[in-house]
């Protein structure tokens, strides 16, 4: 009788495999077939219900779900019930972006939690590890990440207890992000999400968790500029989260595909995929008006004036019903673009008020703050340009500080080091040469240290033009040249014209460098090392006595400085500190390249014992050696500098 009975439930378990959860619902709601289970059976049942609402985010079905099972389980004094109950009505807050309104709800729940006895250990486990988890989730949405990750350590603690379950696979992803929302530590983030997406594919009723690894995946990609593999990723997700109908989940994806498409400038396809996304948020009531800004972003890249009258009327009624403090910031940060646009003075006053306005006021959508300081900051450039009025351009350097801040407390790197190459430019303008570079030298560490290659390429480009172009720059500081001389060569319009466009530029074309020579020399400025890397003999001998004659200078007026090369001759020279040594390398030609070689060959020889050891022992004997003295270190230079045996994939 019990095995006919249990049929129907195992038909959900099969299908809920397959991730078809309209289906799975649609049986666990015939309640009529389950009367003749028990009460831990029929309380499986409305815990695999409770899952199937949060997959397809449905927060307000899920708070009700949760209401019911939590009176029932207070009725008949069952605690293990009603704890399963709050929990889902935590969920559904959460979902609902309630975080305030979910605190008390977990301390009531801890307490449940405290008063549960006669159960096996195993279960006692498992509640503990899903109140941990809702603590990490709810302190990361709330930016409290070292009580997420105080949470989260006991969670992973008690894992082996656990196995392969679907708490373990949302634990990594939770880790995943906060290596990669809050400390963008993005390789760990790679690295969580992976072994996440890996137990997910051990575990029943996966779907969900492989198709939110896929898009947090694309989200990673996407954000260092990695396009193409960030569209694989989140189409891989859509495809799921289709077939699991988590509709909130399918118009995110859609929205985010969307984004991508603009930023490649395909800008038909951005519409279509945004209008889809577009229909599902009106539909579930939420997220359209963030959805009709990229819409109305698209339109005028697209130049289609209409189109963007379209849309701009549906977010001012949209706004209109709403009234809600996002919608405001969306509508007015939209009417204040179309103001800017317009050619009457009149029009950029209004807009530029209501930049202020929106600035001022700040919000949660750090996105578009961070465009209302850029527009606001292009207005302010514009009218510089016309007056040169000192005050304008301390006020704009002012705004350009707040969006550092802004920009380093969201931890949007990308955005921090073009707000750097702005200021580089902006430094030119005001022929402060030296803090220009120093400043792109700071962003290049940045980009380079969050694993943003494009960036970096684009920015040691940039470096190396302006080293090329100092002697143009030395003339314009002697002669006084002209503001429109300076804007023009220092390639503001082209910078901003960057940051206000959300739209993927190609990398500038960079060529491996052509070594001449490297040293290793102490910060006292006596050569340990050399060695180079050109047969002419005559020609060595100038470069290096050449260098050695003017290492003072390079260490007292270029490292000191924080910069880290300079032009000498036709080359160029790189000089890292590694204390006690300074690490220079001279070449021809680009120097992205030279950079990662010589970042890989620090980083190398200080993990080398034997290469380290004697590098410190000739320093203490102040005794110069010679290269095949250290053969590792002989052998290290050759496959790095001469055979190329190590890929720039390993840099």
């Amino acid at each position: 009788m019990i095995h006919q009975e249990l049929n129907p439930l195992k038909k959900a378990e099969e299908i809920f495999d397959t991730g078809k959860l309209d289906e799975v619902l649609k049986i666990l709601n015939d309640r009529v077939q389950f009367e003749e289970l028990n009460s831990q059976q029929k309380d499986y049942i409305q815990f695999l219900k409770g899952l199937i609402l949060t997959y397809q985010v449905k927060p307000e079905e899920l708070i009700k779900h949760g209401e019911e099972i939590f009176k029932e389980g207070q009725n008949v004094n069952n605690k293990l019930q009603s704890f399963d109950g709050l929990y889902f009505i935590i969920i559904g807050l959460a979902l609902a972006e309630k975080y305030e309104e979910t605190l008390p709800k977990i301390d009531k729940l801890e307490a449940i939690l405290k008063l549960i006895s006669n159960i096996s250990e195993d279960i006692l486990n498992q509640k503990k590890v899903r109140l941990y988890l809702l603590k990490v989730w709810i302190n990361l949405e709330t930016n409290k990440i070292d009580s997420a990750e105080k949470y989260l350590e006991a969670v992973f603690e008690l894992e082996k207890e656990l196995g392969f379950t679907w708490e373990i696979v949302w634990a990594n992803i939770l880790k995943a992000r906060i290596m990669f929302q809050a400390k963008r530590r993005l390789n760990i983030a790679l690295e969580y999400f992976e072994k996440a997406l890996s137990l997910a594919k051990k575990i029943r009723f996966n779907h969900y968790w492989i198709s939110l690894c896929h898009g947090f995946f694309g989200m990673i990609y996407y954000s260092i500029g990695e396009l193409d593999i960030s569209l694989k990723y989140y189409m891989k997700s859509l495809k799921i989260a289709k077939g699991l109908n988590s509709k909130f989940w399918i118009a995110a994806l859609l929205n985010n595909i969307g984004n991508l498409y603009c930023e490649k400038g395909e800008f038909d396809l951005a519409l279509e995929y945004l209008e889809e996304a577009l229909n599902l948020f009106e539909m579930l009531s939420t997220g359209s008006e963030g959805c009709l800004d990229s819409l109305i972003y698209v339109a005028r890249e697209k130049g289609d004036n209409e189109l963007v009258q379209k849309y701009f009327h549906r977010l001012e009624n949209s706004y209109k019903h709403t009234k809600n403090s996002h919608a405001e910031f969306i509508y007015k940060y939209n009417k204040a673009l179309m103001l800017k646009r317009s050619s009457r003075i009149r029009d950029k006053v209004k807009a530029e008020e209501l930049l202020r306005e929106i600035i001022n006021k700040g919000t949660l959508d750090f996105v578009l703050l961070n465009d209302a300081y850029i527009h606001l900051c292009d207005l302010l450039l514009s009218e510089f340009r016309i007056n040169k009025d000192s005050e304008v351009f301390e006020e704009l350097n002012q705004y350009i500080n707040q969006l550092l801040n802004i920009a380093e407390k969201t931890h949007s790197y990308r955005f921090f080091c073009e707000i750097f190459i702005l200021k580089a430019k902006l430094a030119l303008l005001n022929l402060e040469l030296k803090a220009a570079r120093r400043l792109l030298t700071q962003a290049q560490k940045i980009a380079e240290s969050y694993n943003m290659k494009r960036l970096a390429m684009k920015i040691s480009h940039e470096h190396d033009e302006l080293l090329l172009q100092l002697a143009m720059w030395e003339y314009l500081k002697d002669s006084g040249g002209s503001l429109s001389e300076r804007w023009k060569l220092a390639g503001l319009d082209e910078q901003l014209e960057t940051m206000l466009k959300k739209q993927m530029k190609e990398s500038p074309k960079i060529s491996e460098e052509e070594p001449v020579s490297i040293f290793v020399i102490t910060e006292g400025g006596s050569p340990l090392i050399s060695h180079s890397f050109i047969d002419q003999k005559s020609f060595e001998s100038q470069i290096f006595s050449g260098f050695l004659t003017t290492i003072d200078y390079f260490i007292r007026e270029i490292f000191s400085e924080g910069l880290e090369q300079a032009i000498f001759g036709e080359y160029t020279l790189l000089m890292k500190s590694i204390p006690p040594f300074f690490i220079t390398y001279i070449f021809k030609g680009d120097s992205y390249y030279a950079h990662q070689k010589i970042n890989y060959f620090i980083d190398h020889i200080q993990k080398e014992e034997d290469i380290w050891q004697n590098l410190l022992k000739s320093f203490q004997l102040s005794q110069p050696i010679q290269l095949n003295d250290i053969p590792l270190l002989e052998s290290l230079i050759s496959e790095i500098f001469i055979t190329k045996s190590i890929s720039s994939r390993d840099y």
